[in-house]
């Protein structure tokens, strides 16, 4: 028996079902422009996601660079530059930002001074 189209197109559809990357109610069964729309939606959030893991891979290599360690982080900026270190690279990872105070700020300005220390900045927000 020969493996058509169709059967391509289940087996993928099925498949990015089990995996959570796309809902049945997404598309309807004859309906091959919204099947194609919700795959594609799929494949464009898993690039992003992708993107934005390596992002937060590249900061955190270019930290560790700088410091060599987190522990460093918190000996030469203090807790809260650790824990904002932290919160940079969730924010990275989620394509976020964090928020923080002037005084919070210069003392996390370190991140600035990373090779990519202007894209790092890009996800900070100063607040009032």
């Amino acid at each position: 028996m020969a493996y058509s189209c169709i059967d391509f197109v289940d087996d993928v559809l099925n498949d990015m079902v089990i995996r959570s990357w796309i809902k049945p109610g997404q598309y309807g069964a004859d309906d091959p422009q919204a099947q194609c729309n919700a795959v594609l939606g799929a494949i464009i959030d898993a690039d992003l996601s992708l993107r934005l893991a390596a992002d937060a891979k590249q900061f955190h290599a270019e930290l560790l660079d700088s410091v060599e360690t987190l522990t460093a982080v918190a000996e030469q900026y203090g807790a809260s530059a650790l824990a904002n270190v932290i919160y940079l690279q969730t924010a990275i990872l989620k394509g976020g930002v964090i928020e923080l105070t002037r005084e919070e700020a210069e003392n996390f300005s370190f991140v600035r001074d990373l090779p990519s220390g202007g894209r790092w900045w890009q996800s900070v927000t100063l607040i009032e």
